[in-house]
């Protein structure tokens, strides 16, 4: 009889606990009620100065398919209808060699891209931040077909492109998902 009872005490325990959750709530969150309309956000396409033809499209592309993964943003097509403006600019795509053979051969390749990029009131023209001379870097394997290497360092320029979008993605929903909207976030 002994262990039926206690049966009954951990299953009472279990749905009182499943009743009740643990009250976490996520501090950097504003509540549903508080957050508003939808932020409009304009993205021009950036400048881009370097010989990678697409490069701008295929950023630009990225940036738009994580931003409207967030409710809270709404993308606008035209600046005068936006609160924020996502400005930016590709300074350099480089291929440096990364890893050598003993007679100096190349094993193996790093592509690396560098930009900057501003959030800026539409209203005011106050910047909120900028990330000036942000780099990030992808390794890919030099081999010796050299369709099969391109085609490394293609995957290797997609990825930087899709890590660069989720990174601004995840700075800019963290900034309009906190309860004061754009603070202390200058020059970060």
């Amino acid at each position: 009889m002994h262990s039926h009872s206690l049966k009954k005490y951990w299953i009472l325990l279990l749905l009182l606990m499943a009743m009740t959750g643990c009250g976490y709530t996520n501090p950097n969150r504003m509540p549903t009620e508080e957050a508003g309309p939808p932020i409009r956000l304009h993205v021009p396409l950036w400048a881009n100065p370097t010989s990678e033809a697409r490069l701008a499209t295929e950023l630009h592309n990225a940036l738009q398919d994580w931003l409207m993964q967030s409710k809270r943003l709404s993308l606008v097509a035209d600046a005068k209808g936006a609160d924020y403006i996502l400005k930016g600019k590709i300074l350099s795509l480089r291929y440096p060699g990364r890893s050598y053979t003993r007679d100096d051969s190349v094993q193996a390749l790093k592509a690396i891209l560098t930009v900057q990029y501003t959030i800026v009131d539409a209203k005011s023209g106050r910047i909120i931040w900028e990330a000036k001379n942000f780099s990030l870097e992808e390794t890919y394997s030099y081999v010796g077909s050299s369709a099969q290497t391109e085609a490394n360092k293609k995957i290797a320029l997609d990825t930087l492109i899709n890590d660069l979008a989720e990174n601004i993605y995840i700075r800019i929903y963290r900034a309009i998902s906190r309860p004061h909207r754009g603070e202390g976030a200058e020059g970060r």
